[in-house]
């Protein structure tokens, strides 16, 4: 079960300090927040052992050196975000890509790099803390402002 500061924590807006932004396709700016921020407020919110992330499945994408001799590299990942202290988990896939001139390099960095992207996605389910509110275009005011199960601090 939630406590009520974890309750206040997940129901606010996100800080706009925690968010990345990168150049899109068209020139568009993209929001998102990096995997580490992610683990790090994993960890402040429900503490050190009361998550975990399980990867059930790793698949090669593809593989193919291209004409300089580097390596490009994907795999797909699904990962299970298991939230421990009130038992639910979310499961996501995600597919990551390398570009490497070292085989095993590329292959380890599309591993991580779909590990990472999968985790994020499952950890949206939690809502705005974990970056919900960016995918209305990038906003930081939250989207989740209650909830009617009884989880909030407003029954």
């Amino acid at each position: 079960m939630l406590n009520d500061k974890q309750k206040e924590i997940l129901l606010k807006g996100i800080n706009p300090s925690r968010i990345a932004t990168r150049q899109g396709g068209g020139g568009k700016s993209l929001s998102y927040l990096e995997a580490w921020d992610v683990k790090a407020h994993l960890i402040r919110v429900f503490g050190f052992g009361n998550w975990s992330a399980n990867v059930l499945r790793t698949d090669l994408a593809f593989e193919e050196q291209n004409e300089k001799g580097q390596w490009n590299v994907g795999y797909r990942v699904l990962l299970e975000l298991e939230i421990h202290t009130f038992g639910c988990s979310y499961t996501e896939a995600a597919v990551g890509s390398a570009t490497l001139s070292q085989r095993g390099e590329a292959h380890d960095m599309a591993i991580k790099t779909a590990e990472s992207d999968a985790l994020k996605r499952a950890a949206i389910n939690l809502g705005d803390q974990f970056g919900l509110s960016l995918y209305n275009n990038g906003a930081t005011a939250p989207v989740v402002i209650t909830t009617l199960d009884g989880t909030d601090s407003d029954d």
